[in-house]
């Protein structure tokens, strides 16, 4: 006989990966099968000697007549696989495929630092970070559940708005902070895999001369009185 493997193909479900190498026209009895994981070129045995080894010992089955099952996966599973087989007695007696297999994780809820108050016209940043999604998120940020384009010079209503996004770091930085970028703010970190966001925070905005007021005049542009006066009245002293 002439043994070849054939095309491979994935299967995955919500708790496991299936790695399918499918073996046609073989004539040896037990084949000697093999497989080995390529990551940064370096190839290294999961299934040697008629067994589960190396990365994937106590989390993975052979489904016969090759293929592997894999539990779990996590992005540490992200590689190249090599199918071996060798079959002495057909006149085809070795033949390989190589699987890459890409396990993507969905984002946890980020990490947002939003201030409370900043005072007009000076500059601030607003910062989201995520540590577990693969491949890594890209991030977006919303005021008052409008999202924020990515460049304010695109949209009319954010056209006299001074700030930047960075999308790969989660940075949302202001220049000049205006009346109008008081509001609530939340970020989403989004990839392949799916999407998750912190919760709303406030940020409110301060009159540059709050300290000149009166307790009766407002000094920030929100709508809560007693919280505003607190808020912006905490601001201005920890920056004299």
């Amino acid at each position: 006989g002439c043994m070849r493997l054939l095309d491979y193909t994935l299967k995955c479900s919500a708790s496991s990966i299936e790695l399918t190498c499918l073996i046609e026209s073989i004539s040896t009895n037990n084949p000697r099968i093999e497989w080995k994981k390529i990551k940064n070129g370096v190839p290294s045995y999961v299934y040697f000697q008629n067994k589960i080894a190396g990365d994937l010992e106590n989390r993975a089955q052979l489904r016969e007549p090759a293929n592997i099952l894999i539990f779990n996966a996590t992005r540490s599973d992200t590689a190249e696989y090599r199918c071996e087989v060798a079959a002495i007695d057909d006149q085809r007696d070795f033949d390989e495929i190589l699987i890459s297999l890409a396990v993507r994780v969905k984002p946890v809820v980020p990490r947002c630092s939003v201030p409370e108050a900043v005072t007009v016209g000076t500059s601030t940043e607003l910062r989201c970070l995520e540590n577990e999604g693969f491949p890594a998120p890209q991030y977006r940020w919303f005021h008052n559940n409008e999202e924020l384009p990515q460049d304010p010079k695109n949209s009319a209503k954010f056209a006299n708005s001074s700030y930047s996004i960075n999308p790969d770091t989660g940075g949302l930085k202001f220049r000049r902070v205006r009346k109008e970028d008081a509001g609530e703010y939340y970020c989403q970190a989004k990839n392949d895999a799916g999407h998750a966001q912190c919760p709303t925070q406030i940020m409110e905005v301060c009159d540059e001369n709050l300290h000149h007021l009166r307790l009766s005049l407002l000094c920030c542009f929100y709508g809560r009185r007693l919280k505003t006066i607190h808020h912006c009245r905490s601001h201005y002293q920890h920056n004299t």
